[in-house]
């Protein structure tokens, strides 16, 4: 049964939302939360959390003659300010440093952050005519933030996998009881470890939370796996599969796993983080980018906000 203080507290703090440049983006919640938020923000109007197939039309679109058909400059704010682009495109992707473009221009990788509404060391606010760089159409009409920033979680997961063949139509809400996304279900991980390997067998579930959504047009969900590299578990149109070939890529100490477009980050969901997140993070440089798409466990993190749509 659904938890009626969790949907409560969604319902009310979709009359919280705000929809604009030059403010800081909504993090620290659960996939469950950002859901039943998007679905009353404008019910009128339908809205809901954005999925995956619906960032990939707007990132196709971007691609197209109808956008930019440019790298999107990422914003590199690591205040989490909405709007913001960054003043040099970055050359490298996280290497776990600031490495500044002055100093190191074959793979420069700055972030910082900045006053509210002013420009920073190293980028440029919403307001700054030269932000356009950031939009999808490279002007004001396009979309922001769909580079860097915060990560984006979507209404996006996999299979619970609780039948055993990976195709119960359910969505997994989680590895375990402390990272999930705060859904009624079955953990895919009751205990794990640091590394996420699971070392309690035993299936447990969440009964607390807010039940999962039945109706298919507000989540989009790929087969069950245990590995974030198979990529042929994507969808035609949501930018995952088709950003191949995929391989390892070296950044400093950090060792990432990219796409061909633009060398975007690229790990698909699996067992143990069954969430995707989509546009990286304001300290990814290259990593980060329109095609970039991640896992997670559907948990509340300071790095990772969401995204709501009007339309299908």
């Amino acid at each position: 049964m659904v938890n009626p203080a969790n949907e409560a507290a969604a319902i009310e703090a979709a009359n919280k939302v705000i929809i604009k440049p030059n403010v800081y983006s909504w993090r620290n919640i659960q996939v469950a939360k950002a859901y039943t938020i998007g679905r009353h923000y404008k019910a009128m109007l339908n809205s809901h959390m954005m999925k995956n197939t619906e960032w990939g039309a707007v990132a196709y679109l971007q691609h197209s003659q109808y956008g930019s058909h440019q790298s999107v400059r990422i914003n590199n704010n690591s205040s989490y300010l909405t709007g913001y682009a960054a003043k040099q495109e970055p050359t490298t992707g996280y290497t776990g440093t600031n490495e500044l473009c002055s100093e190191n221009p074959d793979a420069c990788n700055e972030y910082g952050g900045s006053e509210q509404g002013a420009d920073g060391a190293y980028n440029i606010n919403y307001f700054n005519k030269l932000s356009v760089v950031a939009s999808t159409t490279n002007n004001y009409t396009g979309v922001y933030d769909m580079s860097g920033g915060a990560w984006e979680y979507m209404m996006t997961g996999i299979d619970d996998n609780s039948t055993g063949d990976g195709k119960t139509g359910k969505l997994s809400v989680g590895r375990h009881n402390v990272w999930n996304s705060g859904f009624n279900g079955k953990l895919t991980c009751p205990e794990c470890n640091d590394n996420g390997v699971e070392v309690n067998h035993e299936i447990t579930e969440i009964t607390n939370g807010i039940d999962l959504p039945t109706d298919e047009r507000y989540y989009d969900k790929y087969d069950y796996s245990i590995s974030s590299t198979t990529y042929n578990r994507g969808m035609l149109g949501d930018a995952t599969k088709e950003m191949g070939p995929f391989q390892t890529m070296k950044y400093g100490t950090q060792t990432r796993q990219v796409g061909s477009w633009y060398n975007d980050e690229s790990w698909f969901v699996d067992s143990v983080d069954p969430w995707f997140s989509r546009s990286g993070h304001c300290s990814y440089g290259t990593g980060a980018g329109v095609f970039d798409f991640n896992y997670t466990s559907g948990n509340a993190y300071d790095i990772v906000s969401f995204r709501l749509v009007l339309a299908f």
